[in-house]
C-alpha cells in the first residue's frame, strides 16, 4: 500500500509542458486569486472537485477521513468524510471523481469496492455512504480513472488494452480511444506511459482525455451509445526505439498535462509557459515550488485561446460546468484554496 502512494506521489508532483497546437493568436493574461481557506493542511492535498457552494478536496496520506468539504460562501471547513482501512465502508487507496448530483464516487484502487457519497446527506448530519449497486460496479482493472458520466455508464481509463478507453453501461461495453503514440512504439511498460486524466461535460456531451507522458489532447463526442474523435491536439516530442522494441524518450522531451477540468465553455490544463519558465522537468522532483504557475485555457474545438498565469506554484485545479470559475490549490507559504474568473 505505501509503494501505491508512494506512485500516486511521485505522478501527481509531476509537472507539465505545453501541448502544441498552431492558432492564429494566444492571449497572455495574468488572473488574481481570491483565497478561500489558507488552512490546508496535509502533506499531498489530492483531487479537487467543486459541487454548487461546496469544494471537496482529497488528502491523499490521510490516516484517518480523506475528504475535506468546504464552504465557498463562509471560507470554513465543515467537515470530513471517507474513513480510511480495510473495513466494510472503509477504503485503504481512494480514487475520487464526480459524479452525477452532488455525488462523488469513490473506488478503492485494484478491488471492487466502490461508494456514492452524497454531499447533500453530509451536510444534513445523514448517513452520507451509499453502496454502488452491483448491478451496475465496474472493477477498474488496477487503473487510477473510474469515471460516471450518466448515471450508470462509466468510462473507464485501460491502458493495458488494446483501446485506451471503455464505456461501460450495464451489462454491455464497448473500447475506443487513441494512444499518443504509434501501435509499433508503445511494447512496454504502458500503465506508466498511456495514464493521464479524464473529464466529461455532460451538456456538451464532450470527453476530454490528456496524457501525463506526452503532450496531448484527445476530444471525443458522445453521440448515442458511441464516441467519435473529434479532435487531437499534439505537441512535439523526441524519442527513440532500441532493437529490441524497447520505446524511450529523450531527457529533455516535453510532456503533458498533469491536471485537467472544465468549465462553462473551456478546457483548463496546467501546464508550463516555456516562454516564460525554462524550468528543467527533470530537476522538479517532489519540490512543489517548481510547479508551473500557468493555465492553458482551450475551447472544446481544441484550440488554444489563453494562457494565465495565476501568480503561484498550482497542485490541483477544478471547475463546474455551469460557469467559469476556477478553484485551485496553490503553493503559498503553504497550500492555500484559491479561485479565479476566467
Amino acid at each position: 500500500m505505501e509503494k501505491i502512494k508512494l506512485i500516486l506521489f511521485l505522478t501527481l508532483l509531476c509537472s507539465c509542458n505545453t501541448s502544441e497546437k498552431k492558432i492564429t493568436k494566444v492571449e497572455r493574461i495574468s488572473l488574481e486569486a481570491e483565497i478561500i481557506t489558507d488552512s490546508i493542511h496535509a502533506s499531498l492535498p489530492g483531487r479537487l472537485i467543486v459541487f454548487n457552494d461546496y469544494v471537496v478536496w482529497e488528502e491523499v496520506f490521510a490516516s484517518d477521513k480523506f475528504l475535506h468539504v468546504v464552504d465557498i460562501q463562509t471560507r470554513k471547513e465543515v467537515g470530513r468524510m471517507g474513513n480510511v482501512g480495510q473495513g466494510p465502508k472503509e477504503f485503504s487507496a481512494p480514487n475520487i471523481s464526480r459524479s452525477y448530483d452532488d455525488y462523488v464516487l469513490v473506488s478503492d484502487f485494484g478491488t471492487k469496492h466502490q461508494a456514492y457519497f452524497s454531499i447533500e446527506r453530509f451536510l444534513a448530519g445523514e448517513d452520507y455512504y451509499i453502496p454502488v449497486p452491483n448491478s451496475i460496479k465496474i472493477n477498474p482493472k488496477s487503473n487510477f480513472r473510474l469515471l460516471e458520466i450518466e448515471k450508470g455508464q462509466f468510462i473507464t481509463l485501460q491502458p493495458n488494452s488494446d483501446k485506451l478507453l471503455e464505456h461501460w453501461n450495464r451489462p454491455y461495453f464497448y473500447s475506443f480511444g487513441k494512444f499518443p503514440i504509434p501501435e509499433s512504439l508503445r511494447k512496454r511498460d504502458r500503465f506508466s506511459y498511456f495514464q493521464g486524466n479524464v473529464a466529461y461535460n455532460p451538456d456538451l456531451k464532450k470527453l476530454i482525455y490528456t496524457s501525463y507522458r506526452f503532450p496531448y489532447m484527445a476530444i471525443y463526442t458522445k453521440s448515442g451509445k458511441s464516441f467519435k474523435l473529434q479532435t487531437e491536439v499534439k505537441g512535439k516530442f523526441d524519442y527513440s526505439v532500441s532493437s529490441g522494441g524497447e520505446f524511450k524518450r529523450s531527457r529533455d522531451s516535453k510532456e503533458g498535462p498533469r491536471e485537467l477540468t472544465l468549465t462553462l465553455d473551456y478546457i483548463v490544463t496546467v501546464d508550463r509557459d516555456l516562454s516564460i519558465d525554462q524550468t528543467d522537468e527533470n530537476e522538479v522532483g517532489r519540490d512543489p515550488m517548481k510547479l508551473p504557475h500557468t493555465v492553458f485555457i482551450y475551447d472544446y474545438e481544441g484550440n488554444l485561446l489563453k494562457i494565465a498565469n495565476l501568480g503561484f506554484p498550482i497542485l490541483r485545479i477544478a471547475a463546474d460546468t455551469k460557469n467559469n470559475t476556477l478553484y485551485a490549490i496553490v503553493v503559498m507559504d503553504d497550500y492555500v484554496l484559491v479561485k479565479y474568473e476566467l
